[in-house]
């Protein structure tokens, strides 16, 4: 086998922040872009699926399969889950933690966490008026929603919001098992929402996971938001 001989390039993996333009925002953005074009495309691939009925059978035999676990006990976790999802609650929950931030001085966490929440807000209803898909109606709900139905709602401001909540909780909080501790509870937090509607019958697990497609983007571009706010705010502080 041939010896090779080339020069060491500069730097290595761990100093890639450093080197890449931009230095860490840098990286966060080529891997944010990466991130929402592959999700857009599955969105875009979802959608037409949909619409061409290819998963009619999917999504009508797991509405069925968990409509037949109904029981007063699940009742109420999934009662609680999908109003941990709703948007008073969620309005609620952000308006009281982004005055928090405001008050100790995080200003551009604020920002970041309101725009995750009221822009996944605005995209869901545009994205449900273009598709106006019709509800399930295999059996009955007991919330008897008229609205339309992909992408979920729930599911698209759970991931937006809790994903948002995690993030900045993650960059606050000290210690490895801390951060992710709240990662994970937010992880599970947002798939018992979209669980729980599913189960109700008011979505199609589609629309669940259409709600999670969208609200991930939304939430990509929303900490990408952040992380420019900061870096340029670090910027003109040394100048």
């Amino acid at each position: 086998m041939a010896n090779i001989h080339a020069p060491r390039q500069p730097g290595s993996p761990r100093q890639a922040d450093r080197l890449l333009p931009l230095g860490a925002f840098g990286s966060y953005l080529v891997v944010g872009v990466l991130f929402c074009v592959i999700a857009t495309a599955g969105f875009g691939w979802l959608a037409r699926g949909i619409f061409a009925d290819r998963f009619v059978r999917i999504d009508n035999g797991l509405l069925t399969w968990l409509h037949g676990y109904w029981n007063p006990l699940a009742n109420q976790v999934m009662l609680l889950l999908t109003m941990l999802g709703d948007t008073a609650v969620l309005a609620l929950l952000i308006a009281m933690i982004a005055g928090t931030l405001l008050y100790v001085g995080r200003w551009i966490d604020a920002v970041g966490l309101v725009l995750a929440a009221a822009g996944a807000g605005i995209v869901n209803q545009l994205l449900k008026s273009i598709f106006q898909r019709v509800r399930p109606d295999l059996f009955s709900d007991p919330f008897h929603l008229t609205s339309y139905s992909f992408p979920s709602g729930h599911s698209m401001g759970s991931i937006a919001c809790y994903g948002m909540l995690a993030f900045l909780g993650i960059r606050l909080v000290q210690g490895r098992l801390a951060k992710i501790g709240i990662g994970l509870a937010a992880a599970l937090l947002i798939l018992g929402i979209g669980l729980s509607r599913i189960y109700f019958g008011v979505h199609y697990p589609t629309d669940v996971i259409g709600g999670f497609l969208a609200g991930a983007i939304w939430l990509v571009i929303s900490i990408a938001i952040v992380q420019a706010a900061e870096w340029h705010a670090r910027r003109r502080a040394r100048t």
